[in-house]
């Protein structure tokens, strides 16, 4: 076992000598397990880290930061009124509610899980899977002037990708809408070629970002702010892909107003509550979004704990960005078929589904109009 680390002067030294492309396979890889601590790792010994955090029920917990010599940054949020916010757009959000549709949501999962049953950030599947989220972007998009769609290329084998919908009175204002488009099997085997459906993790979260989009597109509407939706590359690896972007982001001074992350939205718990989490995210922002959830969803919501890195929304928290992550399952209550190969359709519920497609839609419209 290698030992671990705080941000000494020795570890950022060594960084900045050996910082290769998350492609760079038999290359040690500087992983991060808490704010903390560090310890250089390689592949197989992430890959090991990875099912010990599956087999103990939790996701993730690192973050790879090989590449990201993770700080805070040092800007001017454009947008800080979380405590004291109320929704205001009940007549726009109502409107827009009643187009969820739970087939549609159903019809991504299964050709996201069923087509792509592999989508591992090294493998085929994988790239095929960007190119395919991108092309229902595309169709969706109407060929409105005010939308662009691309592919957010990094140093493995998955590109991100990117829908935009830019604002109208605010443009450099964003507001983020993701989810993680690989999958992974973390029983024994070649992680690249194992059946990995990943239908709940994380197709369920992709399912519910094009929803959303198709809901706005095929509405007409037009945000103030800039809406953008992001399927993330590489999550399951350490969320190489959000930080490539987030980093990205922080590095064009881009005033990114708020982060909701959409990772496995379809299989409730036996309580059958929204779960909030409540840790490395923004209290402001999550104080709002449960409002959005007793305002326009109206089901029971509880409070959750996460841990360290175990989405991408952790890649903008990192960077002092205001984030948020509502999840499917309280403690406890979790899917414990993800990282499997029974993460299939058949255990899924795509009424509950339906709350998270409401909630994102609700999000978004309030987020990128209100004040």
């Amino acid at each position: 076992m290698l030992s671990q680390f705080g941000f000494s002067g020795a570890v950022l030294l060594s960084l900045s000598l050996f910082c290769g492309s998350a492609s760079a396979a038999k290359s040690p890889r500087l992983i991060q397990t808490s704010p903390t601590q560090r310890q250089w790792m390689s592949e197989r010994e992430i890959l090991d880290l990875s099912r010990k955090s599956h087999d103990a029920g939790h996701c993730g917990g690192f973050m790879d930061v090989t590449d990201h010599p993770v700080k805070k940054a040092e800007f001017l949020r454009p947008f800080s009124g979380y405590q004291d916010r109320l929704p205001t757009e009940q007549a726009v959000v109502s409107r827009l509610l009643a187009e969820v549709s739970a087939s549609n949501l159903e019809a991504s999962v299964k050709s996201l899980s069923t087509v792509f049953p592999n989508r591992f950030y090294q493998s085929l599947d994988g790239v095929g899977s960007s190119h395919w989220i991108r092309d229902r972007f595309l169709e969706m998009s109407n060929h409105r002037n005010d939308v662009t769609v691309q592919l957010f290329k990094h140093g493995f084998a998955q590109p991100s990708v990117i829908a935009r919908i830019q604002g109208k009175s605010r443009p450099d204002e964003i507001v983020v809408i993701g989810a993680h488009e690989d999958s992974v099997n973390w029983q024994s085997g070649d992680e690249r070629s194992m059946i990995a459906p990943g239908a709940d993790d994380d197709a369920s979260g992709v399912a519910t970002v094009l929803e959303t989009f198709r809901v706005l597109m095929e509405s007409g509407y037009q945000p103030e702010r800039t809406l953008e939706f992001m399927a993330y590359a590489g999550e399951e690896l350490g969320l190489l892909g959000s930080q490539d972007i987030a980093e990205s982001y922080q590095k064009a001074h881009k005033k990114v107003v708020a982060v909701a992350q959409f990772d496995m939205t379809m299989y409730p718990g036996a309580s059958k509550h929204i779960a909030v989490i409540t840790d490395y995210v923004d209290p402001g922002l999550t104080r709002f979004t449960k409002m959005l959830v007793d305002t326009y969803v109206k089901v029971p919501w509880v409070d959750a704990h996460c841990g360290y890195a175990c989405s991408d929304h952790a890649s903008w928290t990192e960077l002092g960005y205001a984030s948020v992550f509502p999840f499917e399952a309280p403690d406890g209550e979790e899917n414990r078929k993800i990282h499997t190969a029974e993460d299939t359709l058949n255990i899924l519920d795509m009424g509950f589904g339906e709350h998270f497609a409401k909630l994102a839609v609700a999000f978004a419209v309030e987020l990128a109009n209100g004040k």
